[in-house]
């Protein structure tokens, strides 16, 4: 009988933004919003947008050919958090009781263990990549897996700091309350910027990418930190479906990650794009507005302004059928 395949996982990942951009300070200008509000608030740099000529099935075309040509709405957003908070806790829980019993397995068979055991469980990673629909989130539920571990144990001395009514306080009110959030984002200020902010470098820069945003969190930590420095290191992520499921998952590197990072190459596609004033993004959203749910439609918007070897729309014809092509 042949042997268990080991080391089953990515070979290769792949991540597509449009060429142009609009810069959230500005955008805070022309919304006549408060300063801060999108570069503070939501921890956003700069936001990559589309006119009608590209779709989310434009894009999945070309992240799909382009991975196979290298080698290898509305929301309410306060429920919206709760939910993805709630999400979390039960997704890093159930890895937690997966591994114990792993781990108890493994003990009994003489099987591998880890070599040394971590100050918090959440040591555990050394990097970790999240849904991102805000980067400031991100920010939050790295502090939340702490917060976690402090529950399942809080005589640990690395909380010996922690204020004694955060000890009591109910779950449902644990995910809202500002003490308990303080407190842990405190705590995870140094290991968030070594283990997560390499993580959430493309949605700081792109924006949220729904789905695809832990994946391109993925990325975003394979191009911003060296091959060297991932050997053999173990990356945590959490995944999240808009509440219909979630999933907290981990595995390590093995090998270099060198390729992956100079064929993804997203510093340097980050820094190609053109940037538009907050005008120009407005008139051009309204171009999507124009085309959503149309028959017989052809965009408007400049293919002159799609990257070469972009899929974008040609037309949507009577019967909804979109045509498509390859920029040249």
């Amino acid at each position: 009988m042949s042997s268990r395949p080991e080391n089953i996982g990515i070979k290769a990942i792949e991540i597509y933004f449009p060429s142009q951009y609009v810069e959230q300070a500005e955008l805070e200008k022309f919304d006549g919003v408060s300063t801060g509000k999108y570069t503070i608030g939501l921890g956003q740099t700069n936001m990559s947008f589309c006119d009608d000529r590209e779709d989310i099935y434009s894009f999945a075309l070309t992240a799909t050919k382009n991975l196979l040509e290298n080698e290898y709405p509305y929301v309410d957003g306060h429920y919206s958090i709760t939910c993805y908070t709630r999400a979390l806790d039960a997704a890093y829980k159930a890895y937690n009781a997966r591994e114990t019993t792993l781990l108890a397995r493994a003990n009994g068979s003489n099987g591998h263990t880890e070599a040394a055991t971590p100050n918090v469980p959440l040591d555990r990673f050394d990097y970790v990549a999240f849904h991102a629909p805000t980067c400031k989130l991100v920010a939050k539920s790295y502090a939340r897996l702490l917060y976690n571990d402090y529950v399942a144990n809080p005589d640990n001395e690395l909380f010996a700091g922690v204020p004694a009514e955060v000890r009591d306080i109910d779950y449902e009110k644990s995910l809202t309350d500002k003490v308990v959030e303080k407190t842990f984002m405190g705590l995870t200020k140094k290991t968030f910027q070594e283990r997560v902010n390499g993580g959430i470098q493309v949605a700081t820069n792109v924006g949220n990418m729904y789905c695809g945003s832990v994946w391109g969190g993925l990325a975003s930590v394979l191009s911003y930190t060296s091959s060297e420095a991932l050997e053999g290191k173990r990356i945590g992520l959490f995944s999240y479906g808009s509440g219909l499921a979630a999933t907290f998952c981990s595995f390590r590197i093995r090998g270099s990650t060198a390729t992956i990072s100079k064929t993804l190459d997203i510093p340097a596609r980050l820094a190609a794009r053109r940037a538009v004033p907050p005008a120009t993004f407005d008139a051009l959203c309204d171009l999507r507005k124009k085309a959503h749910l149309q028959k017989g439609y052809k965009p408007e918007g400049e293919v002159a302004n799609i990257k070469a070897g972009t899929y974008y729309l040609e037309e949507i014809d009577e019967m909804f059928q979109r045509k498509y092509a390859i920029k040249a």
